[in-house]
């Protein structure tokens, strides 16, 4: 029987080729969609689950609540917290912490910048079990002075040398800012082990790993101690009954009683627990739980992100199955004959039901032979759009060949299971007189599929306008200040007198226009709070404050709205460790006046107290978007403090960059021969805060073009198999005298209907979605009701468009002809 199903389902292909043409190359492009969409929402489902023992693992989120601050949700924690954890609540068993920094490695006479250093608690491989080549996991870094390296970097610094035992040299890392000498210190590391290469789906990424305990560490030895400076990442074991909330119970009276001098610190008499607080994420659901939480080790996706795109795949895949059973029902008086001979010769209703089902499977599988060779070629595009190394390989990968076959199995029977159980029904009288497919219920359920189909497009095509409008918005707005021909130099080295010294040498070069420094430059995620005070009002309040060389609004074009910048010239103008004696000038903008309770002039020669010091406002600065459109303006406070380790901003002159980036190379490897220079322009930091929203923006419109051309291929197929059906109504008009532009006007007025009303549909969907996503952007874009006309009238054009011409030539036919055929 399966056989004769088989030989049935043949036939009916071959005999109508334009009929399984379009429902093959329909079914074909949206399963090549549902591969894509099954490799994506796989590879991101699969983060971190691919290390053994992480059941019990957590990674600990904190929470800090400054007077005069929104919340503060970060990612990583402080230094002493994970120890109190271990220490005081019985139910921790385990602990580790993982702080990435980059390090200059020098082999030999070789020197290498490594961007993927991870410093890491000695017990660190025994809660987290990376994959070992070489080397005891359980005693690897408990030397001070050891390193673990991935496969590939050990190859890259030895070859195929066994790299066990051999010696690599690293800067020292928390170098006093009174030691000139110290950026040339150095520190020996002996190789204790290697690991495999980390795979990509992973929130580690260190290509090295070195105990928190060497002196290749950058964590000044203040950052250790203080629980509101937050640094590391802190993974926790729990006892296996032990659940989460029991440790979060529990976290308050830790805090309260170990975290101490909040009122000198953040200016209020609060406990430590209301202050800070933390939060607990499974390991293995960290790359899509925290997507919430700033600074995460790695860019983390979120569960919107993954449901959103399996919901596109699947009405991609819906809108084919329209198709299907639109074309089947049109065809119902094509086979009625043929229906009503094999019910008068006996054939039961399930076996007519059968073979017709069998049918739609049988191009449901054609299709998917077509989509997994579509994917094969498009996986490299796909990856390069994504930078995520998904792969096919069907002959190990037996869950992905049954998934991709159910979901085959599965569309061919819901496209084909109304058309089969209908045309089964069929009465054999009705059949013989080639009825079927007439009814108001067949033309009334195609109607509402092509509805339903143009809904979907109509409202991946409004959002992908949105976002992309939101995106140019964005990127096109006044920041406050130039990003343009800035390179940015990361330094956590030079401090006082060593980095201006660098900065002179910097701005000799005529390439170089000016030169400003600052502890964070533009765009960088973090950021320090400084407790401000004004004399008179009993709160205190927190505001950003970016320690700044005098220089730096120059640099950036930085507006001054009223009185002066800050000078070195200037004793006062300086922001030292015995500043708290007398009087240090600062400077804030405008939102950082307001904040205060004055208005831009008016806070000229105000005084406050600055983090314990007093201070007077010598100008005032306009605002500036330093975070991009999605945060607002943050009140900010900037002060001159040379003793800090800044980042350098070089403002180059146009026509001689690549001569003047060479220049700064040699001239940093003069200043710091034994550390490799960290630069990049200021313009790419930029374009990286909304690389996600383009990808989003186009995943969009990739999927409304795939939407339309499968509305249209199923809109062309019905006018193709209507088109004989209503030939004889076309010339009997034609005889009546009805002009050609009146037939067209029936026809388009035909399908215009369902389109307009998708339009219901898609419009309060649509908003709904991009309303919820604008309020992630501080400054976005209107929702003009232009977008969502514009995306139903280029819906309907389209449309008109794919049936025009087909149409066209049917009513220009000669009525003669239809009649003598009828």
């Amino acid at each position: 029987m399966l056989t004769h199903y088989f030989k049935m389902a043949v036939r009916s292909v071959l005999r109508h080729k334009l009929y399984s043409l379009i429902n093959i190359l329909g079914l074909a492009v949206a399963l090549t969609c549902v591969i894509f969409v099954i490799l994506f929402a796989r590879y991101e489902l699969s983060y971190d689950k691919w290390i053994p023992g992480t059941s019990d693992l957590y990674q600990v989120e904190v929470t800090l609540r400054f007077p005069g601050k929104a919340p503060l949700n970060e990612a990583s924690s402080s230094y002493p917290l994970g120890p109190a954890m271990r220490e005081q609540i019985p139910g921790v068993i385990g602990m580790t912490r993982l702080s990435p920094q980059s390090l200059t490695v020098i082999h030999g006479d070789r020197q290498f910048l490594q961007e993927r250093v991870d410093f890491v608690d000695p017990g660190f491989f025994r809660l987290i079990r990376l994959p070992f080549i070489e080397g005891d996991p359980r005693s690897a870094l408990s030397q001070p002075e050891s390193v673990v390296l991935s496969e590939s970097t050990a190859r890259q610094y030895f070859g195929n040398a066994d790299p066990m035992g051999q010696v690599i040299t690293a800067n020292v890392g928390d170098c006093p800012s009174h030691q000139n000498s110290c950026p040339g210190d150095t520190v020996a590391l002996r190789v204790t082990g290697v690991i495999r290469d980390l795979p990509q789906n992973t929130q580690l990424s260190g290509d090295a790993f070195i105990p928190l305990t060497s002196l290749a560490d950058h964590t000044p030895s203040s950052g250790r101690t203080s629980w509101l400076n937050v640094g590391p990442y802190t993974y926790i074991e729990l006892a296996p009954a032990v659940k989460p909330e029991a440790v979060l119970a529990a976290m308050p009276a830790v805090l309260d009683q170990d975290i101490t001098g909040i009122e000198q610190d953040v200016g209020i008499a609060q406990r430590g627990s209301q202050v800070y607080s933390i939060h607990l994420t499974p390991f293995t659901q960290v790359h899509l739980d925290t997507s919430g939480w700033q600074n995460g080790l790695t860019p983390p996706e979120s569960w919107n992100t993954v449901y959103g795109v399996i919901i596109i795949g699947a009405l991609i895949l819906l809108v084919a199955c329209f198709n299907f059973t639109n074309l089947a029902t049109a065809r119902a008086a094509l086979r009625a004959r043929e229906i009503g001979l094999r019910r008068t010769l006996g054939a039961a209703q399930r076996q007519l039901a059968v073979q017709f089902l069998s049918e739609a499977m049988f191009l449901a599988l054609l299709s998917l032979v077509c989509a997994v060779a579509t994917s094969e070629i498009l996986l490299p595009v796909f990856n390069g759009f994504l930078h995520q190394p998904m792969a096919l390989d069907y002959a190990s990968d037996w869950r992905l060949d049954l998934t991709l076959i159910g979901v085959a199995i599965g569309t061919g029977v819901l496209s084909g299971i109304y058309p089969a159980l209908a045309l089964a029904r069929l009465r054999p009288v009705a059949a013989l007189q080639a009825k079927a497919g007439s009814s108001w219920t067949s033309v009334g359920l195609r109607d509402v599929l092509v509805l339903a189909q143009f809904a979907v497009s109509i409202g991946l095509g409004i959002a992908a306008m949105v976002v992309f409008r939101q995106v140019d918005y964005a990127q096109s707005i006044n920041l406050g200040f130039r990003r343009d021909d800035i390179v940015v130099i990361q330094n956590r080295t030079l401090t006082g007198e060593r980095q201006a010294a660098l900065a002179e040498a910097l701005r000799a070069n005529p390439g170089v226009s000016e030169v400003g420094l600052s502890v964070f430059p533009p765009f960088d995620p973090d950021e320090l709070v400084a407790d401000v005070q004004v004399p008179g009002q009993p709160s205190r309040l927190t505001l950003d404050w970016v320690p700044v060389y005098p220089n730096y609004p120059r640099v950036y074009g930085i507006a001054l709205v009223s009185g002066r910048l800050l000078s070195a010239a200037r004793a006062e103008d300086s922001f030292t460790s015995g500043s708290g004696k007398g009087i240090v000038n600062i400077l804030v903008n405008v939102a950082g006046a307001r904040r205060l309770g004055f208005m831009p002039h008016d806070a000229l020669g105000r005084t406050v107290v600055l983090n314990g010091s007093r201070a007077r406002i010598v100008g005032v600065l306009a605002d500036t978007k330093v975070h991009g459109a999605r945060e607002r303006v943050a009140p900010t406070v900037y002060s001159y403090y040379p003793a800090l380790p800044m980042a350098f901003s070089v403002r180059l002159r146009p026509g001689r960059i690549p001569q003047t980036l060479a220049f700064i190379d040699s001239t940093w490897h003069a200043f710091v021969p034994t550390m490799a220079i960290r630069r990049s322009f200021l313009s790419a930091s930029f374009e990286r805060l909304y690389l996600g929203d383009e990808r989003q923006g186009t995943v969009f419109g990739v999927f409304v073009v795939i939407a339309i051309f499968i509305a249209c291929l199923g809109l062309y197929g019905l006018v193709v198999f209507t088109a004989e059906r209503r030939t004889k109504e076309v010339a009997v008009r034609k005889i009546s005298g009805a002009r050609t532009l009146d037939i067209m006007k029936i026809t388009l007025w035909r399908i215009s209907v369902p389109i307009m009303l998708g339009n219901v549909i898609a419009w309060p969907v649509t908003y709904y979605y991009l309303k919820r996503w604008l309020q992630a952007f501080a400054d976005h874009i209107w929702l003009n009701p232009a977008y969502f006309l514009a995306g139903g009238t280029i819906a309907l054009l389209i449309a008109w468009t794919t049936v025009f011409l087909y149409t066209l030539r049917l009513s220009r036919a000669s009525p003669v002809h239809a009649l003598r055929w009828e």
